[in-house]
């Protein structure tokens, strides 16, 4: 049987799915910068498009980690989804009240039973300890 994996993961802030079954995701990011802890960001949105065996369902659980320093109401998500006849399907997982205590990198991971399918990282800034100054542009 063919492991379930994720072709796109990332967390934005706004995802939707077209009436042609298009994935749309606006403003990517892997960067929360904080004026001050506890905080966070209002609503996000977790995306992946995960591929396995056509016309399967699956269970699946988000787990924000280390959760220790997540705020946020609810740290672990339980979502049941089917592949199609192409064997992929898109996750689209609002998330409000993303909070954080502290600084810190937390990794958003999309599992399978006790399998990783997935993962991205959220890099949480203290934006009191760094200048604009320090941040270098490209232009």
């Amino acid at each position: 049987m063919k492991q379930l994996k994720t072709e796109i993961i990332a967390l934005c802030d706004y995802a939707s799915i077209s009436r042609e079954g298009k994935l749309n995701i606006n403003g990517i990011f892997d960067e929360l910068r904080v004026q001050q802890f506890p905080g966070g960001i209002h609503r996000a949105f977790f995306v992946a498009t995960v591929s396995g065996v056509p016309s399967t369902s699956y269970k699946l659980t988000l787990k924000i980690e280390p959760s220790k320093g997540f705020a946020g109401k609810q740290s672990s998500f339980n979502l049941d989804t089917s592949t199609g006849p192409n064997g992929k399907n898109n996750l689209i997982v609002e998330l409000t009240g993303l909070g954080f205590k502290e600084e810190g990198e937390y990794r958003f991971i999309l599992n399978e039973e006790k399998q990783e399918v997935g993962s991205t990282l959220l890099k949480v800034i203290d934006q009191n300890k760094y200048s604009l100054n320090d941040i270098k542009l490209p232009n």
